[in-house]
């Protein structure tokens, strides 16, 4: 249990931009980390619209803020109150991590990192030459479908609803533009998911469809998978998202949403300490700790 936080002037603040953030999990794991590293510094969350964000950000800077995680619907909007990317950031054209560098206010993408790494490690997952497709074109999309590109996945298909569908068709030219033809597929159409999912079997999530309050929702029909799939859900509260529960009943493989979560927590701290390593130990203990009470 964490112990009650004294704050001092030499408090060090970190802090969660995004709108909704009150069910997030990572000011229990970032807290829990920095507890266990002897750290006097305290995370804590704040919502934050695309109207708000360019109040918020001078004022964090003022109050010598360290490092952010930035989540929907902030991770494109926030770049233009940045002083620079890192080559990640860049490729994504989205953030989820903001640190102070220099006096200068810095960018990265820990997402798809952070997904690779637990699709490999907790899903035992290689996705080099697989075939992949993706629900959704928003920033999570992005970081995940570069990191996907980076690690030699063999094909990209990108499907989202055909509200905003301008995501979708610049997320497909810039993947292409990154690795040519890696992105094959694009598409707004329901009729189409049955042929992708036959035709890929690395399926990722990356819209906000089974997130609480609305767990009752997926993506697509999941009679339509199989034994054949690694289905991979991004939303982590509830963990057990009625896609996962869904899938693992057809007999898909599943990787839940919160490894990407605390693998991308591991690599933000990287980028907001310089370097210096986290309790990863103690940032899975206590995510799964609150998981298990939701």
């Amino acid at each position: 249990m964490l112990k009650e936080k004294t704050f001092w002037a030499d408090t060090e603040f970190f802090g969660l931009l995004g709108n909704p953030v009150r069910k997030s999990l990572s000011p229990a794991m970032h807290n829990a980390n920095f507890q266990a590293l002897g750290m006097n510094a305290v995370y804590t969350p704040y919502e934050v619209t695309e109207a708000t964000v360019g109040t918020v950000i001078p004022a964090l800077e003022a109050l010598r803020f360290k490092g952010l995680n930035v989540t929907m619907p902030l991770k494109q909007k926030i770049i233009e109150y940045l002083d620079e990317l890192d080559e990640i950031a860049s490729l994504c054209n989205a953030v989820n991590t903001i640190y102070w560098k220099n006096g200068r206010l810095c960018g990265s993408n820990t997402d798809g990192v952070g997904f690779v790494r637990g699709l490999k490690e907790q899903g035992g997952y290689d996705p080099a030459g697989k075939q992949c497709i993706i629900f959704g074109a928003g920033g999570a999309a992005r970081g995940v479908a570069f990191a996907l590109a980076e690690a030699g996945i063999g094909s990209i298909a990108l499907w989202k609803r055909a509200s905003g569908d301008e995501k979708l068709g610049k997320l497909a030219s810039d993947l292409n533009a990154y690795r040519a033809g890696v992105c094959r597929i694009q598409s707004t159409d329901p009729a189409d998911i049955a042929g992708l999912l036959k035709e890929n079997e690395l399926v990722i999530n990356s819209t906000p469809l089974g997130m609480a309050p609305n767990t009752d929702s997926t993506p697509f029909d999941t009679s339509l998978l199989g034994t054949e799939h690694m289905v991979c859900d991004l939303v982590y509260v509830p963990h057990d998202t009625l896609l996962l529960r869904q899938a693992e009943e057809r007999g898909s493989r599943i990787l839940y949403g919160y490894w990407m979560t605390i693998w991308q927590g591991v690599e933000a701290f990287r980028k907001w300490t310089g370097g210096q390593e986290p309790d990863v130990e103690v940032m899975t203990k206590t995510m799964l700790e609150h998981l298990a009470n939701k």
